[in-house]
């Protein structure tokens, strides 16, 4: 049976990734099949030698280049942002493009009504190395360290820049954050604890210590692909290895469908269903069971069937073991209804605690556009009974999308999309 508290649209999208800086090249990037997947040269020493980094990509312009009622932002964002680490500036980015996306500064809400919601959590582990070996160096440290190597910054500075004065915290799901993101800030919106609240997920800011740690416990890709990085990530494919890590942010702005009408404003999509569920362990060994039972979860609040999705946004991070235990638990909750299957992470790598968000504005571009992006480098599927996307992008019309993140620590969340009509809500 669907919840009975008030509809949650989706008004407003932002993004910077690998393949692309804002909405409309992320939407061609994924059209194209493009890869963000490229050789990492930043570290040297480090066993995981690819990823997909975000290249040419100017803070500075894209504030620079805000006119009309969106130049005070921008001004105050290069003023704040001057000395803050690169994740909080991806953060602010697509926190502003989501908010001028969703019409906030044309058609206001107030500002005690807007939240905050930043996925993720230790969240400046890269700048704190690099503040560490510099004081080692020199004995020296910048006193705005303390500031930045919070994850509360994040929230601070999206909240400062955009002027909103609601609820904010940061929460952490591991690679699930994106989507435990979103399943708070359903809960809160139906609460009627604001009217509107900007979901961020933010870049991981990742730094040698970390990549090697992922790389010794055989979570991320080490010894393949090394001279092809582009085949690198690949999501259920017989010869996948481990995930290739992604640079990346992405924010929706989700409402109640009340709000959007009295508002006037353009709904891209109905987050109809949530879940969150725990397996029960510190590890980050995957569960067939607990993953199934995160996707029907999803489907019973929205009082939806598994026949009514049309495509699955997989989490499928191209590990060997997560990869076969997703196959299985969609095998287990859709069964003959056979959705279309692909994973974003093909072309963008695993973008950790922002992979929730950035797939879910990957899944209301696809829903809105009538498309599927391609499941790039996927040669020998790990189980051909699925429906998995090719090489190339298939013209489709879905309604329904469920999108899944996993993480470690045992976190289940899937995020059921609906495509609306504007007469729908």
């Amino acid at each position: 049976m669907r919840n009975a508290g008030p509809r949650i649209v989706v008004t407003g999208l932002g993004v910077v990734t690998s393949i692309g800086h804002d909405v409309a090249s992320f939407e061609d990037g994924l059209r194209r099949g493009s890869c963000g997947v490229g050789r990492l040269e930043e570290m040297p020493g480090v066993s995981v030698t690819v990823a997909a980094r975000v290249r040419d990509f100017s803070w500075q312009s894209f504030f620079g280049g805000l006119e009309g009622p969106a130049a005070g932002p921008g001004a105050r964002a290069r003023k704040i942002l001057a000395s803050a680490p690169g994740g909080v500036r991806l953060s602010a980015c697509v926190a502003v493009q989501a908010f001028l996306d969703a019409r906030l500064h044309r058609v206001p809400v107030a500002p005690e009504e807007i939240g905050v919601v930043v996925a993720g959590s230790n969240l400046a582990t890269g700048y704190t190395g690099e503040a560490w070996e510099k004081f080692r160096e020199t004995g020296r440290v910048n006193p705005k360290y303390a500031i930045w190597a919070l994850d509360s910054s994040q929230v601070g500075c999206v909240s400062e820049i955009l002027g909103t004065r609601g609820f904010g915290f940061t929460v952490s799901g591991a690679s699930g954050s994106g989507n435990v993101a979103v399943w708070n800030a359903v809960r809160v919106l139906r609460a009627g604890d604001a009217r509107c609240v900007l979901v961020c997920g933010a870049s991981a800011d990742l730094g040698a210590l970390d990549l090697e740690a992922y790389g010794l416990l055989g979570a991320a890709l080490t010894d393949s692909f090394q001279d092809e990085p582009e085949r690198a990530s690949r999501p259920f494919d017989r010869r996948h290895g481990g995930f290739v890590w992604g640079e990346g942010a992405a924010c929706l702005v989700l409402e109640t469908a009340e709000s959007a009408r009295e508002r006037g404003v353009r709904v891209l999509g109905e987050i109809a269903g949530t879940s969150l569920v725990l397996d029960g362990t510190h590890l980050p060994s995957p569960s067939g069971d607990g993953e199934a039972r995160a996707m029907r979860k999803a489907l019973e609040e929205a009082g939806a069937s598994p026949s009514d999705v049309g495509y699955v946004n997989a989490h499928g991070s191209s590990s060997p073991v997560g990869d076969a235990c997703e196959c299985a638990a969609l095998k287990a909750v859709f069964g003959p209804a056979r959705p279309w299957v692909n994973s974003t992470k093909s072309l963008t790598g695993h973008c950790l605690n922002a992979a929730g968000l950035v797939e879910l504005v990957a899944c209301v571009l696809q829903l809105g556009h009538g498309f599927l992006h391609p499941n790039l480098n996927l040669e020998e599927p790990v189980d051909p009974l699925l429906r998995f996307v090719g090489s190339r992008a298939e013209e489709v019309e879905v309604a329904w999308a469920l999108s899944n993140s996993f993480g470690f620590g045992g976190v289940n969340s899937s995020v059921l999309l609906h495509r609306l009509q504007s007469e729908e809500y």
